[in-house]
């Protein structure tokens, strides 16, 4: 989705908005419920998806399917004023069939990390919590600008990105790789330098091997399998030989909620202690 249809979409939306804040938000993407807990909208969430487990209190959110599958007849059940999802996260199937449920539906994701407090801006309008939206994303604004005036003008680090083990998949384009620009790192696998029209393609061992990473960054969740990729069989990568890898909670990276910039300052670091080594 462009940032003009998802400017559309919004603008959509809020006249059938306008005459009252939602008091039931069902929200598809667990991104979203971060969002929407951050701007202090989260107990109106009525429904959500599995792994939406941040913050604690959205554990008890019942749940409604996943990214690939919802119960839409629970969904009409439990009558929502507002649909809250990343439509890039959410099946294109699913997303025509939430559209005939004719609920009002807000597209949270974003294809720039800049874009994320102005998400943030927009659930706050639309569920009457402006003010405090406006403070989370006038904070998230000020640590994103203090990380890349510190880092982003660094001399470049070569970065490969894994962002499954298994195939193995990497990040070409989008916010991700936009990340480690900002951090000061370079993308081995840059979608403008390297040909990939894709956000998320698919590569092989030997294409790392070729570039010579000297970081590797290997976010986990949902019970990911890290070990099915055994970076120590290839010792001729600069990142394997000077065991620069990075293991870290991908929760604060995938997710493009507020928390993204914790994920974001750690990989700034991991650069930066690479930075100069040999």
């Amino acid at each position: 989705m462009t940032l003009w249809s998802r400017a559309l979409a919004v603008l959509l939306v809020l006249p059938m908005l306008a005459l009252a804040a939602p008091e039931r938000i069902v929200a598809l993407t667990p991104h979203s419920v971060e969002m929407l807990y951050a701007i202090g909208a989260g107990e109106r969430i009525v429904a959500t998806v599995s792994y939406a487990d941040y913050p604690e209190a959205a554990k008890a959110i019942p749940r409604v399917g996943r990214h690939d599958h919802l119960d839409l007849e629970q969904i009409m059940l439990l009558k929502p004023d507002l649909i809250v999802l990343g439509v890039n996260d959410t099946a294109a199937q699913l997303y025509q069939q939430l559209q005939l449920l004719g609920v009002p539906i807000v597209d949270s994701g974003v294809d720039a990390i800049d874009e994320v407090p102005d998400r943030l801006e927009t659930l706050g309008e639309l569920t009457g919590n402006a003010s405090q939206a406006k403070q989370v994303a006038a904070e998230f604004r000020h640590q994103l600008k203090a990380l890349r005036s510190r880092y982003r003008h660094q001399s470049p680090v070569p970065v490969f990105l894994q962002v499954f083990p298994e195939p193995l998949i990497t990040t070409a384009n989008g916010w991700l790789s936009q990340i480690i620009s900002d951090c000061g790192g370079d993308n081995v696998f840059d979608g403008a330098e390297n040909g990939m029209t894709s956000e998320y393609p698919q590569i092989s061992v030997e294409q790392v091997l070729v570039r010579q990473p000297q970081l590797i960054i290997r976010p986990h969740h949902g019970g990911m399998d890290l070990d099915a990729m055994d970076w120590s069989r290839w010792p001729e990568i600069p990142a394997v030989a000077g065991n620069h890898i990075l293991d870290m909670d991908g929760d604060t990276l995938n997710r493009t909620g507020p928390r993204v910039l914790i994920g974001m300052a750690q990989v700034c670091q991991a650069i930066d202690d690479v930075r100069g080594q040999p």
